[in-house]
């Protein structure tokens, strides 16, 4: 199968702390402004984390779909939710040492055992938690 390629930009104006963004996906979908009190004082425009945890949130969700469909397991409606924190480090930037993520299924009438090895197959299968390598991502699981 050939390689799916997947494009994003970003324009910025201005300096860090003072200047504004734009994100805007290769398809269009999306086009988002941010600005350094968006990403760090809580203002309302979204930041690159919040697109990663929205990246790594829809391909889960997605490969644990495929993972449950291959062993003929309907999952009903699949919500998940993610979130991380911000940890300043020494060199004066940032890193996310974890990812935290609830997935909430709407059936759940099968074997705890079969739901944990879709999980992992779905993370196998995932190509945003295998980017995030190196990154701790803990999933638990709740009534839909």
């Amino acid at each position: 199968m050939a390689a799916l390629r997947r494009t994003a930009s970003v324009t910025w104006s201005g300096s860090a702390r003072q200047g504004q963004g734009t994100f805007q996906v290769g398809s269009g979908a999306l086009v988002a402004p941010f600005t350094y009190n968006s990403r760090f004082k809580g203002d309302t425009e979204t930041n690159p984390e919040e697109l990663l945890l929205a990246a790594q949130a829809g391909c889960l969700t997605m490969a644990l779909a495929a993972a449950l469909q291959e062993k003929q397991i309907d999952p009903g409606t699949i919500e998940t939710s993610a979130e991380l924190d911000l940890v300043s480090h020494d060199s004066g930037g940032y890193r996310i040492p974890s990812v935290r993520v609830e997935i909430a299924l709407s059936k759940r009438d099968w074997p705890q055992e079969k739901l944990d090895e879709a999980l992992e197959r779905a993370m196998d299968m995932c190509p945003i938690c295998n980017a995030l390598g190196g990154t701790d991502i803990q999933v638990k699981f709740s009534d839909g």
